[in-house]
Parts: structure tokens; sequence; C-alpha cells
């Protein structure tokens, strides 16, 4: 037996030393893990000392996060509430973000020039895939497409009083005219801000004695906000895609995926370096769909904003936790992140003949092993806030008897890039088990090296005829006496996950807390349709139910879907009873969100929950036009006609208006003559009319108005 483990070493160790040194994985990949990890500039370590500082904890079996290079303590990467503000400092840190975030930003420039205040904020270094909500003074508002914000109190007959235009980073940006022609001694076109996500606003001042200006700036210039869909990242699964060509690259949130695109930060992280095969894999199984309290969703997203001030080690490993991950690294050297499972499959075995000493330690003593579990996370319910979750009542997150006995010791975990309180809770039960679970150290004759690269194993326990699997620590070689010692934890075997007495609810949502509002908040919009003009163009139509209001003080605005990801909000044209927005040519199906809210003065309600649709066109028939009034008359051989008439229905087209007659006496009408075709808005009265010159003998007429579609669809006449 030890004949056959010697020869499995040497077997291992000559597989190593065939390798051109030049390609020793470790070496290669130990630099740059060092170097980025460590340092908060990404400048990779010297070769001199790599191998020793992977044995001490930079690769920990199969992982290259070890706890000697992370270490202990939780160091903060950015604090989500630091992240909406706006920083009016000329040391404010660089962020950079993943999945869907609320940023504020670097306030880069500020000047007034007459009556016009420019501020110039920084949002995000490097180029982000959309902005889906903006914010000014915690309030959310909506832009046009001109950049004016048309949500009271900002918006104005005929325009704003805040111009809001945002660059999405390119790296080709050239100076913002405005400030050159503003402001020329002080910002030329040589001032580009290359490579930043940013806005420029232009806020105009409608004089002090107006008082206009106290509901703008009483409380100075507001700060903007953005919710915004981060970085793109690439994605081996994704036909099209290069992963050295980030303009092929799309957005998401999978765990594996975002925290590789972190990972890329550091120049030393290139594609070459990563196994995308296994990438691959793991982004499959992250998108696996899990049950939740309230349904399902992926098993790892990931979502959250860092400085790039912060030290590397402190960001990956948060994210790491926040996801659910661990890296690992192939025997050829090349990094994947693998999702660790509740109980990981063992990659290699131990039995009796293969270790010398095992002294099992069954956990840390009452006094200190943690009997509660607390956790936060990047909650979108706490307005993109750190937010703790309240687990009281769930079984997994305390143990009463130890609390009793000894009293509360707290095991506490932080969850930046997670923003799903079940994704959060999975993580956590995990991570409160394995702390409080036994550990030992293991102690193997040369075989035990066989461990390199590995993290988990079977353990089998003669005394007791049990096998356990345990996780594993880098092998420590004593090459004086021939032995390994591996540290170990036992792994608890977790009862499978169930979402309705394991999973605590997530916390109510909450209004932005800048805003409060007293009035009503409005219904959900009740239905919406796509309709053709008669000129041939698109509108969407929103139906809500508003009564007591006029359409100056109702705001609506709407959201469509690509590929399950949302654009910005878009204003729409209110009337008392519907909302109107221009589509571009060749819109048919279309995934919206509608909302809706009403203003009384500067005072606004919350938003209405959202009608979440899929709209298209509507040609069923319409009814007949409602009649708002009507009137005939003769005067000598002439008659007259003259009718008001509205259309109720959202997909309506047209009115048309036609008159047939006959000869008096005669039972045979002649053919529908049409007079006159109205493009038609809903709820919209209009007028029509008429005059007819009797033949000799007599005329008799009929007039009818008719209800269409825009496929021509006739309804019922009026």
């Amino acid at each position: 037996m030890k004949r056959l483990k010697i020869l499995f070493l040497t077997g291992v160790a000559l597989v190593t030393l065939a390798r051109p040194a030049h390609a020793d994985p470790f070496s290669l990949i130990a630099t740059a893990i060092h170097g980025f990890l460590l340092s908060s500039t990404a400048v990779a370590a010297t070769a001199a000392g790599t191998i020793a500082n992977i044995v001490a904890g930079v690769a920990v079996g199969g992982a290259l996060i070890g706890l000697q290079m992370l270490g202990a303590q939780k160091l903060p990467t950015v604090n989500p509430s630091d992240a909406k503000s706006t920083f009016e400092t000329s040391d404010a840190p660089a962020l950079g973000a993943v999945g869907r975030v609320r940023l504020g930003g670097t306030l880069a420039f500020g000047n007034t020039n007459g009556s016009e205040r420019y501020r110039l904020p920084l949002h995000l270094q490097g180029a982000i895939d959309g902005i889906e909500e903006h914010f000014i003074g915690g309030r959310e508002v909506t832009l046009d497409s001109t950049g004016d914000v048309v949500s009271p109190p900002w918006s104005k007959k005929g325009g704003s009083w805040l111009n809001w235009q945002i660059k999405i980073a390119t790296g080709d940006e050239t100076a913002w005219p405005e400030l050159i022609e503003k402001f020329p001694a002080f910002w030329t076109v040589d001032h580009r801000v290359r490579g930043i996500t940013q806005s420029l606003l232009t806020y105009r001042n409608p004089g002090l004695a107006n008082d206009k200006y106290l509901s703008l700036y009483s409380g100075g210039v507001p700060a903007a906000e953005i919710t915004c869909r981060a970085w793109r990242y690439y994605d081996p699964r994704v036909e099209g895609q290069l992963p050295d060509t980030e303009s092929t690259w799309g957005w998401g949130d999978n765990g594996p995926l975002g925290v590789i695109r972190i990972l890329r930060c550091a120049p030393e992280f290139t594609s070459a370096r990563i196994d995308w095969e296994k990438m691959a894999e793991s982004a499959d199984k992250a998108d696996i769909l899990v049950a939740t309290k309230t349904g399902f969703e992926p098993r790892s997203r990931i979502g959250g904003v860092f400085s790039f001030e912060s030290a590397r080690g402190d960001v990956v490993k948060q994210a790491l936790e926040s996801i659910g991950g661990e890296i690992r690294v192939t025997t050829e050297g090349k990094i994947w992140i693998e999702l660790i499972d509740d109980y990981p499959a063992a990659e290699i075995a131990f039995s009796d003949p293969d270790y010398y000493d095992l002294l099992i330690q069954y956990g840390p003593e009452g006094v200190e092993r943690p009997n509660i579990c607390r956790l936060k996370y990047y909650s979108p319910e706490r307005n993109y806030e750190m937010a703790e979750l309240d687990l009281s009542g769930i079984g997994w997150a305390s143990v009463e008897d130890e609390i009793a006995r000894s009293g509360p010791k707290y095991f506490d975990l932080d969850l930046p890039f997670c923003q799903w309180p079940s994704q959060a809770q999975r993580i956590a039960r995990r991570k409160f088990h394995w702390k409080r679970a036994p550990t030992a150290p293991l102690q193997t004759n040369m075989v035990g090296m066989a461990v390199w690269g590995r993290l988990y194993a079977d353990v089998t326990l003669p005394e007791i005829g049990e096998t356990v699997r345990v996780r594993m620590d880098a092998p420590r070689p004593d090459d004086a006496n021939g032995t390994v010692d591996i540290p170990l934890q036992f792994l608890p075997q977790l009862p499978a996950w169930n979402p309705a007495t394991d999973e605590a609810d997530a916390p109510p949502v909450i209004p932005d807390l800048s805003y409060q509002s007293d009035l009503e908040t409005p219904d959900a919009p009740t239905s919406a349709v796509i309709v053709e003009k008669s000129d041939g163009s698109l509108v969407l139509r929103v139906n809500y139910a508003i009564t007591g209001v006029s359409a100056a003080n109702i705001e609506t605005n709407y959201r469509s879907y690509a590929s399950g990801v949302p654009s910005s909000w878009q204003p729409m044209t209110e009337t008392t009873t519907y909302a109107e927005a221009a589509l571009a040519a060749g819109t048919t199906g279309l995934t919206i969100d509608a909302r809706v809210r009403i203003f009384d003065g500067e005072d606004g309600s919350y938003f209405s929950p959202y009608l979440s649709t899929v709209v298209g066109e509507d040609n069923s028939p319409c009814a007949a036009p409602e009649e708002i009034s009507s009137s005939t008359s003769v005067v000598g051989i002439v008659g007259y006609f003259s009718a008001s008439v509205t259309a109720p229905e959202l997909r309506v087209s047209t009115i048309r208006f036609s008159r047939r007659t006959k000869a008096t006496g005669s039972p045979t009408w002649g053919g529908w003559v049409l007079l006159d075709t109205r493009s038609a808005d809903p709820d919209t009265a209009y007028a029509f009319s008429d005059d007819v010159t009797a033949d000799i003998g007599g005329t008799d007429v009929e007039w009818q108005l008719v209800s269409h579609t825009a496929n021509g669809g006739a309804g019922a006449p009026r």
C-alpha cells in the first residue's frame, strides 16, 4: 500500500515537472490573484514568494480565495447609501457596479450662469446598459426625449424648470457644448470626461419673487440619482459574444458571470486565464429556477456597487458570498466560479490506511459558537439600502437551547451584492451552520498532497463506522517527517430548503424617504392597446379610472421590455380617462408596465401599482359612437344635420360620417356616401354637419356615424 501511494505521488510530481517553466499554472495565476486581491490598484505581485503565498492560503484546496488572503474581518467595499449620494469632493472614489443598482455620483463641475445652474455628476466608471429610473432630490421623475423633466413640480407650460442629459460612456466622449459656451474660462474642448457615464443637469431659476422658487429649491439644488442596469459582461453561452470585444457583450445579473466581470477589472485577468467552458456550466446552474416563498427565481444573481479604491479582496469576497460561490482553479491554471451546494459532492476520499491521526473538535465551545444569525442584504424594497431581514421565528436562524444556556452569540452576514431575500437566506443558512460545524486536523502520509486542487472529501471513521463529508483547507506538507496536515471542517447535512418555513418575508416596499404624500394613491391603469391612426402613425394608449382630477394634474408613464429588460420610464400625454404616447413604426406586440399618479398643486400622490401586460392592436368592433348632441332642420328645400359624438374605446382609430338618400315614397335607399373621416381619440368630442337639397317630389335622408379600428373594421352605426 505504501509503495502504491509513493508511486501515485511520484506520478503527480512528474506531470507537474514535465510542464515548461513559463507555463506553470500556479505561478502564472497566483501572481495575478495575489496582486489583484490584495491591492486596490490591481498591480500584480512580484514572482518572488508567489508559491509561498499559495501555500499560505492564496489557494485553499482548489479555491483561490483563502482565509489568510481575504482576512476574517469585514472591510466595507462601499456603503450603498453612500453610492446614492452626490460627492462634492475632489478625491471621491470612482465606482463600479454589476447588475441593477441605484447611484448618485461625483460632482465634477457646478456653476451658475445668469438664471441657470449647471451640475455635472459622474455616475459610474465605464458604460452601463441602460437607465430605468431617474430621481431628483430622492423623488422619481420622468424625462421626455429632449431631457426635460416632465414631472411636477419641474414641468411647466411649454417646457421644464430642469433639463437632464445623460451620456453613457463610450470612451469617445467630447466636451459638453453647453459648458463650453456658458463657462469658456473653466470648460474647454479638452474637458472630455471620457469613459464615465455622466449627467448634465440644467436647473432653471423662476426668480426669487416667484412662489415656484421655494417648491423647487427650498433645500438647495437637489441631487440626481439613477437606477441603472450597470456593466455588461461576456456570456460564453450566447452566440456572437466575444470574450475580448466588449461591444458584443450583453447585460444580465447572473451571479458567476458578474463576479468574473469584477475580476476582469484587473488587466492580469485576461479571458485566456478563465475556463469559459466551466463558466458556462456555472452560469447554467445559476439560472436554474428554485422555489421561493413567492414563486420561483434563478438560483444565483448579483447586483451591487463597489469603489475602485477598496481592496480587491474585500470586493471579491463579498461578491462571492453574495452569490453563494467560490473561485476554483483547474490543473491547467485557469479559474472559474463554482456555486456552493448545501452538501457539496466529494472530490476525493480518505479511509483508515490513508491517515495517521484525526482529532475531531466538535465545534467551538457553546460560549463562543454562534447561535443567532443576523442577515443584511442590498434591498430594492428599502430603496437600494442595506436592510436587515427579520429572521425571528425562522428555525434555522437560531439555536434556542444554546441561547438559553450561554446567551446570544451572533453570526452577522452582510451581502452587499445580493438583492433577493430568498437567495440571501439560502446562503446565510449554509454559512451559519457551517460556522457551527466541527473541525479537525487530519494528518496523512505524503499521499495527502493529492488533495491539491480539491475542496471536498469523504473521510471514513472506522471507530464509529461512518463516512463524513468535509471541506479541506490547503495541505501543509512536512517533508522532514513525510506527513501532510490537512485542516478539515465537517459539513452538516442540512434538510432540503422549504420556502414556507425556512424563508422570512422580504421587508415591505417603502416609497422614497424624501417624498411623502397625503393624497390617495390611484388604482393601477386598467387596460392598454396599440392603435394605428389614420395617418399611419402608431400610438400606445393606456386607460385609467380617475375621477375629479383634471388632465393637467394626472401623470402617466410607461416602460417597455426587450428580452426581459425594462427601458426607462417614458412620459405620456394625459386626458381625464386615458394617456397616449407615440410609438416607433413597426411596433407590434409590446410588453409594458404602466403607472399613474395625481397632483394637487405641487403635492403628488405615490405612483399607482403597475399595469403589467403584453399590448398589441385590438380590432374587435367598437360600439356605436356616443351622442353628445344632434339636430336636424329643414329650411325651404334644404335639410340640415349636425351632431357631436365621442368614441369611448381605446382601440378606436377613426370615426366615419356617411349619408344615404331615397326619393320620398320609394322603398329603396341608395348606397352610403362617405362624407368625412376623422382620426379619432377616445372620449373626445367630434362635430359633424351636412346639408341636402331635396329633389322634386321630396327626398328622405339618413346619416350615420361609425367608429372604425385600425384595420378598417366597422363597429355598430349611430
